[in-house]
């Protein structure tokens, strides 16, 4: 074939690779790694086009481990640069795996030990991801999944129920004692204001319980409908939910008896600052700033204090960190896509800030965290072989 063919595939093929990666980068938020290991698999010509000794090289220098090594196994035999590659992946690349596996899996073992069971399910998650046989590493994640949730399902059900049974020995205090009428009206504003509380607490249970069950959580909905039923016994839709949440909860879980508890005392916790009401020219000196999570928090004041015009500040200030997180998290994209890492970590970093919530921008943060922590295990190896 002519060099000038030769030119135009090549070109052809950077472009084609160049738009699939970033679409899967804003996609997919396990970003354009897995789009080229999805090329990979496919073994076609343009893959051993792709697959020479500098490009797995520069992979391998980048921290990208596992996809240096899928480059070496999917080389053509008869391929310009397959006995160099295979020397390189039987001195550098196999090594470096090897010792990096063994660092995480160090870790998540003395993490285990500790019983910091969220920090172990990491380390064997970190573990897995380069390993040859990722089986064994998923069934301990998922161990340390499991008793973490448990541990997390005990703390918050045990601070519910104490929670509960405080508010609702707190309607005692309504009662008109002896020497003011049964009916007066004054003792009677106070219990509705109090049932009235009541009422809003199991309200927003239940809605949290249904939200729960959605996001597959079914221990934590159960803690949320338990509290509904606590505080409207007479429900016929919060034992239905109930037996629904109970079909869908593991049996890996177990729930704390109700009697096993012994609510003495109810902590009460002191506050560091009394809350100061907040005024409108507040808000919007925070937007001015751009400091937008700020100006979230004093809208969110301000509307609480029934500040007028609250409702449409805090959704313009909601508005505009939207913008503002997706814009960060496309900057990091295309810093990651240039390899310039720590910039693509500020920006996601930046963006998860502003929206904690979405997976998305959590998931590109901790990928891009997890290969800056590889890169320094490669650099600290090199300097102490």
């Amino acid at each position: 074939m002519h060099s000038s063919a030769h030119k135009i595939i090549l070109r052809s093929l950077c472009l084609l690779l160049l738009a699939v990666s970033l679409s899967s980068c804003q996609l997919n938020p396990k970003g354009f790694d897995d789009t080229l290991d999805g090329l990979l698999k496919k073994g076609s010509e343009a893959l051993n086009i792709m697959n020479t000794f500098v490009v797995i090289q520069r992979d391998f220098e980048h921290g990208r481990i596992m996809r240096a090594r899928a480059r070496v196994l999917a080389m053509d035999r008869d391929h310009k640069d397959y006995a160099k590659s295979q020397l390189f992946l039987k001195q550098k690349i196999e090594p470096a795996r090897r010792r990096i596996f063994l660092h995480y899996l160090k870790a998540a073992k003395q993490r285990e030990r500790q019983q910091r069971w969220a920090a172990a399910m990491w380390a064997y998650d970190q573990a897995k991801a380069v390993t040859i046989k990722p089986a064994k590493m998923e069934d301990k994640r998922l161990e340390m999944e499991w008793k973490m949730r448990q541990l997390r399902f005990d703390k918050l059900l045990q601070q519910r129920r104490r929670e509960d049974v405080a508010l609702l020995n707190d309607g005692r205090a309504y009662t008109a004692p002896k020497g003011v009428h049964a009916n007066d009206e004054v003792y009677g504003r106070f219990r509705d204001f109090y049932n009235d509380a009541l009422d809003d607490r199991a309200g927003l249970a239940y809605r949290e319980a249904k939200r729960f069950l959605r996001l597959k959580l079914p221990e934590i909905a159960y803690i949320e409908i338990e509290s509904y039923i606590r505080l409207q016994p007479a429900t016929a839709q919060g034992k239905k939910m109930l037996a629904q949440i109970r079909r869908k909860m593991s049996k890996r879980l177990s729930i704390l008896p109700v009697h096993s508890q012994a609510i003495k005392s109810v902590a009460v916790v002191k506050r560091i600052a009394v809350r100061k009401h907040v005024n409108k020219e507040q808000v919007i000196a925070a937007m001015k700033a751009g400091d937008w999570p700020e100006a979230q928090l004093l809208a969110q004041a301000y509307q609480r204090d029934d500040g007028q015009g609250a409702d449409k500040l805090l959704a313009r200030i909601q508005a505009k960190m939207d913008v503002q997180a997706a814009f960060l998290f496309t900057k990091g994209n295309k810093a990651f896509a240039q390899e310039k890492l720590d910039l693509a970590i500020g920006y996601w970093r930046g963006a998860t800030v502003l929206k904690p919530e979405k997976s998305e921008y959590r998931e590109a943060l901790h990928r891009a965290r997890q290969l800056k922590e590889r890169l320094s295990l490669l650099r600290e190896q090199k300097r102490n072989p």
